[in-house]
């Protein structure tokens, strides 16, 4: 859980800071009021200091319901972006010192309105029509 960072300085190493959240999901950080507080550079430090996270930013009027199969589904007007790290290719946070601006290469960005959703196992981007990974199969 993000506990401390302005938003102006989401990509300057260490101004970013996180605590255990409320353990609803392990590996998922989740942010708020992502897109009207401009909180993107926020979620892109977590996933470059940790690849294996998921960032998940919920802007205003928007909700995910988390379901048990590791999947969830976007409900309301705003829109929420997951930040997946699992494919980085390079970046500079091991070499700066804290304060420097952070370079990465290759973060994944998913952008789910109402009804879209977004399967953190297999971390995969859900449509509506398939929103239910076990649909997928028959």
């Amino acid at each position: 859980m993000i506990y401390e960072g302005k938003s102006e300085e989401g990509l300057l190493k260490g101004r970013v800071l996180t605590t255990s959240g409320f353990g609803f999901m392990e590996g998922i950080v989740f942010d708020t009021h992502f897109m009207t507080r401009g909180r993107f550079g926020r979620l892109v430090q977590i996933v470059t200091t940790n690849p294996t996270c998921i960032g998940v930013g919920i802007d205003e009027d928007s909700g995910v319901v988390l379901k048990g199969d590791g999947t969830v589904e976007v409900i309301g007007t705003g829109q929420v972006i997951i930040v997946d790290g699992s494919d980085i290719a390079q970046s500079n946070i091991i070499d700066i010192k804290p304060g420097g601006p952070i370079a990465v290469e290759n973060v994944r960005i998913h952008s789910l309105v109402n009804g879209y959703g977004y399967d953190f196992k297999n971390r995969r981007f859900l449509a509506p029509s398939n929103n239910n990974p076990e649909q997928i199969d028959d």
